[in-house]
């Protein structure tokens, strides 16, 4: 595959938007609810969306769930059947649908009630429905391990976090039955401020992640960031600007070709500035559990409105 963009590609991400529109909540009250949802991915129909909910601490205890897209609406997810048990995160469906990657601290042995850190398994999905999870075998060290995405050639970019604390993307090329050893993203992307929450095109043509790099519209959160390459080489990387960078971040972007749209997660305040008038106590508890009550939800946004290639280009 080679590595040299096209001159319509190049010129789409380099172009900026040409205006700012406000993102939209993505299935609301279905998959975006008061609850604390991030990590997202779409089988290549865009009808099948697999993501994250968690516990209200949100550091306890997440899990995987699925939901469809049937006569017109987004089914009512569901567990997938191989979590609900052990912390699952960061789904990642293959180009092709057939595999789903996620990042877990389930047991690797009898051994273990569960596993110290984050790695990464992956299960085939077929027309019978999910497999077996597997351990990923040549992508985890003994670090912590979390979001992938994968190339159509099957190699797999990982955001490992090592024990200094300092995050960083990795690219594991296939070999033979698993994967080769990591190869560490130049400086231009690993800036040593959180470079990471990635997501990669699949033909290796550009990539967004997330950084508290200097310059960011979330100084005490994350941006979103594009990097282009060109000639086998990542170059600077762009702010995805105002459109989807506030002062709450944003995380755990995905793209979505069959929708022409990026969907990423974001913690919106509850409030930011005092209600016109008092809210009643019906008032308070619909807040209380719907989206933008500070919990994760889900937003989209035409990959236009973001100097992303609309799919095809």
């Amino acid at each position: 595959m080679s590595s040299l963009l096209s001159l319509p590609l190049a010129l789409w991400l380099h172009a900026a938007p040409a205006a700012a529109p406000e993102p939209v909540l993505f299935a609301p009250g279905v998959v975006s609810t008061g609850n604390e949802e991030f990590g997202i991915t779409f089988s290549p129909d865009g009808r099948t969306v697999v993501f994250n909910r968690a516990d209200p601490t949100r550091f306890e205890f997440q899990l995987l769930m699925v939901s469809h897209w049937r006569d017109g609406r987004w089914t009512a997810p569901e567990v997938l059947p191989f979590s609900g048990r052990y912390r699952d995160i960061d789904p990642a469906f293959t180009s092709d649908g057939k595999r789903l990657f996620f990042a877990s601290v389930r047991p690797q042995s009898g051994a273990e009630a569960e596993h110290a850190d984050f790695d990464i398994w992956f299960v085939e999905r077929t027309d019978k429905g999910w497999g077996t999870p597997r351990l990923a075998e040549g992508l985890n060290t003994p670090d912590t391990e979390s979001n992938t995405s994968v190339t159509r050639e099957g190699a797999v970019y990982v955001t490992r976090s090592a024990k200094d604390g300092k995050r960083r993307i990795y690219r594991h090329a296939p070999q033979g039955a698993g994967w080769g050893p990591g190869e560490l993203l130049p400086d231009v992307i690993n800036s040593g401020h959180g470079d990471g929450n990635h997501f990669v095109d699949a033909d290796e043509r550009y990539l967004v992640f997330s950084s508290r790099r200097p310059g960011a519209l979330a100084p005490e959160s994350f941006d979103l960031y594009v990097s282009e390459r060109e000639e086998g080489q990542w170059g600077a990387p762009r702010n995805l600007g105002p459109a989807v960078n506030r002062t709450d971040g944003a995380l755990t972007p995905t793209v979505v070709p069959a929708r022409g749209t990026l969907v990423y997660a974001q913690r919106r305040p509850f409030l930011t500035t005092p209600p016109e008038r008092p809210l009643t106590t019906k008032e308070f508890a619909t807040r209380l559990e719907s989206p933008g009550n500070g919990n994760g939800d889900f937003y989209e946004v035409q990959l236009t409105a973001v100097g992303l290639p609309a799919p095809g280009r």
